[in-house]
């Protein structure tokens, strides 16, 4: 029974080779099996294509930066609203406490880290844990949203920039020991260019962590309200990349890239069947073509009206630099990653990627 489960994960995904609009942007391929189709809000009508040659699946056509920029701020006001007030705070702790344990592992490690770079940093507070092993090093955030780039100033009074991670800054060029993208690298239209810019941003021996989503779990609600519904899915979260955790790893060791940590974790998605399963609760929602500048035009006002000082969110007793091994055990409890998985299996929820960047030529 077990080799027989084991067979069906994860399940093939079938489909129609078709042109594509675009050529891939990781290898430039030029056709592709067609997953879904796709409406992002009310701004754009895709879909969904897998290159058969790297395993990248993306949307095609790709969006352009005014469809990411609207579409962003729309889904940040969307995700504010809908999030209980409470709720919103326990986030901006757990983030604390995952930077907190990343931070650890780098320190045992003996790594110095005196400049980060973060693209998509979101509230900021994964830096915040991070600096508890390291207070004295110096951040700089990269968004596209004004409104999280404000917050971060505000908040934590980090360096900020406002740019697509795509888009080169020449005045940051060689000046980070560290180079963050957590829950960033699937929303970028062009993935090679985020790479080569943490290339050129990193100083010798800078190191790069992202973790993203595992593309396979990530595009099956897509592939079965496609396949099953014959129905448009929504998208409001920008997800234009999906990707396959072999290919990935070939793409950034074909570039030198040096790996630390390469791994898949939280397996209760594929224990649950997704990637695998047909059943209704895992399709997308069919595209109800939801409309984006209802939430920038009207809503906006409600979300800066939802805001909580740094010491409301860090108030916990076992938050203290004369304990740190209290913080450090509550973030272990509840955020260590005890079974950990080869990504190129395509199971499990998220991909975590630790890699040393290559020095420039």
């Amino acid at each position: 029974m077990i080799k027989t489960l084991l067979k069906k994960i994860p399940a093939q995904l079938k489909g129609e080779i078709i042109e594509r609009k675009e050529p891939c942007r990781l290898c430039g391929e030029k056709t592709g099996k067609l997953i879904a189709k796709i409406d992002y809000w009310d701004i754009k009508n895709t879909t969904l294509v897998k290159c058969e040659k790297c395993g990248l699946s993306q949307l095609d056509p790709m969006l352009t930066e005014e469809d990411t920029s609207k579409g962003c701020l729309a889904y940040y006001i969307e995700e504010s609203l809908r999030s209980p007030f409470k709720e919103q705070k326990r986030n901006l702790l757990r983030n604390f406490r995952r930077g907190l344990l990343f931070g650890h592992s780098l320190r045992k490690r003996n790594y110095r880290i005196n400049n980060i770079l973060e693209f998509g940093p979101g509230s900021g507070y994964f830096l915040e844990g991070l600096k508890y092993f390291y207070p004295e090093t110096q951040i700089t955030v990269i968004d596209i949203n004004e409104e999280v780039l404000n917050f971060n100033k505000r908040q934590h009074q980090y360096e900020t920039y406002k740019a697509t991670p795509e888009r080169f800054i020449p005045e940051l060029e060689g000046k980070f020991d560290l180079i963050i993208a957590r829950d960033i690298i699937e929303h970028v239209t062009d993935i090679s260019s985020l790479i080569h810019n943490v290339i050129k941003y990193s100083r010798s021996n800078c190191l790069f962590h992202f973790i993203t989503p595992n593309g396979h779990e990530d595009l099956w609600k897509h592939y079965l309200t496609h396949n099953y519904l014959h129905r448009n899915s929504e998208l409001l979260i920008n997800h234009v990349n999906y990707f396959d955790g072999k290919g990935l790893l070939s793409y950034l060791l074909e570039l030198n890239f040096n790996k630390i940590e390469y791994y898949t974790y939280k397996l209760k998605t594929t224990i649950r069947g997704r990637g695998w399963k047909v059943k209704t609760k895992l399709m997308a929602a069919p595209s109800q073509k939801k409309s984006a500048g209802f939430y920038i035009n009207h809503k906006i006002g409600e979300v800066r009206s939802l805001e909580f000082s740094k010491g409301e969110v860090l108030n916990k007793w076992y938050i203290n630099r004369k304990i740190k091994h209290l913080a450090l055990f509550m973030s272990w409890y509840h955020h260590a990653s005890l079974i950990k998985v080869d990504p190129r299996l395509n199971v499990g929820h998220e991909i975590y990627g630790l890699f040393k960047v290559p020095n420039k030529k």
